[in-house]
Parts: structure tokens; C-alpha cells; sequence
């Protein structure tokens, strides 16, 4: 239901209002909407789920208060990538199960938040190779599309590897600076757009009325 990402307090098509739906965030009211349109196109807010807008909401706002009240305070700035890591991984389960990608046929791996922990960076690298064969064989995409897709993949691939296996851990490396972190989120941002625009441009997935 994310084409009603801003109609906060809204009536909504399954009843009652949007603010009392939890899949909506307890602070889907104070999303940063300003924000969220300057870095997404409309029709990937729309395409997105609530709970990729909710961590993209995070990340957003996360800059916006860093801006304003911090300044260079922290050893490592691992901890200002981890919102838009958990969009990107969520955006990457969206669409496997919108493209009915093989690795999606089991509900605890994908198109679903209840997944086998152990099992899951394994799972993701599988759906972006699956999602390269898609870029591949997929005669709706012109080429240029099927490269720009295949650059995204390549994007995400060395993202998630780098990111998984260095800053998220203890003896991995350090975001010693906030544009470095800063740097990370951005082609996070830039990857989910991109991606969408062109998979809803060839209408290989859709946005979707309802809550989801």
C-alpha cells in the first residue's frame, strides 16, 4: 500500500486508518516525505512495501538528525549504513517473490521476514543470481536495460559481500568517517531506484493496492 505513503491518518481500502495498521511503522507519521521524494521516484515509494519505506524512513532520518545535532562524535559509523542494509535486503526479497524467482518458493527464505538465520546471505546471493539470468533471458528489457540491471546486480552483490563480512562485525573493518557511511547509503538508495524504475517500466513487476 505504499501509493499511500503520504496520506497518513487517511481512511484506507481495508478498513479503519492507516496510523492503526502496525505494518505501518509506530512512527509512519513523522516519515520524511520531503526526503524520501528527493531520493526515490514516486513510482518506486509506491512500488516499495511499508516495511522497506520504514527502514528507508529510518535512514533518512537518521541524516536529517544527524545534520542538525551532531558532529563528529563516534569511533565507527557502521551503525548509520544498517537502516538502508535492511531496505536493500528487504527490496531484494520484494521483488524475487513479485518476479517468482525459484529461491522464493520457500516461505521462510524469502518474500517473508521469517527466515532461517543462518542460511539467509547464502539465500540472497542466490536470488541475485537468479535475478542475473532474469537480465539475461528477459526479452522485455532492451539491452541497455538488461545492462543497467546487470550493473545494479553487481552493485548490490559487492555491497551486500562487503558490508555483511567487514563493518557489521566486531573484528570487520571501521566506517571511520561519516561520509564514508554516508557514501554507502546513497548507492543503497541509488540501487533500489534505479532497479525499480526499470523492472515497473517493463512492467515485469507492478505496484500493488493493499497493505503489504
Amino acid at each position: 500500500m505504499s501509493k499511500y505513503y503520504n496520506k497518513w491518518g487517511e481512511a484506507n481500502p481495508q478498513g479503519g486508518h492507516i496510523g492503526e495498521n502496525p505494518v505501518f511503522g509506530r512512527f509512519r507519521g513523522n516519515a520524511p516525505l520531503h526526503e524520501l521524494e528527493q531520493n526515490f521516484d514516486k513510482n518506486t515509494l509506491y512500488y516499495l512495501s511499508e516495511k522497506v519505506i520504514n527502514h528507508l524512513s529510518d535512514s533518512l532520518k537518521l541524516d536529517i538528525h544527524w545534520k542538525e545535532n551532531f558532529k563528529d562524535q563516534f569511533n565507527d559509523f557502521s551503525f548509520f549504513t544498517a537502516p538502508a542494509y535492511k531496505a536493500l535486503e528487504g527490496f531484494l526479497f520484494q521483488i524475487a517473490e513479485d518476479l517468482k524467482l525459484p529461491s522464493s518458493g520457500n516461505e521462510k527464505l524469502a518474500g517473508s521476514y521469517y527466515f532461517d538465520e543462518e542460511k539467509i546471505d547464502q539465500h540472497i546471493d542466490s536470488l541475485l543470481e537468479e535475478l542475473d539470468n532474469i537480465a539475461d533471458e528477459e526479452i522485455k528489457l532492451s539491452v541497455y536495460e538488461k545492462r543497467d540491471i546487470k550493473d545494479r546486480i553487481r552493485e548490490m552483490r559487492g555491497f551486500l559481500k562487503h558490508y555483511r563480512n567487514t563493518p557489521a562485525h566486531f573484528y570487520g573493518e571501521v566506517i571511520d568517517t561519516l561520509e564514508k557511511a554516508r557514501r554507502n547509503v546513497m548507492t543503497i538508495y541509488g540501487t533500489i531506484d534505479n532497479t525499480a524504475k526499470i523492472l515497473l517500466k517493463a512492467e515485469l513487476i507492478k505496484i500493488k493496492d493493499g497493505v503489504y
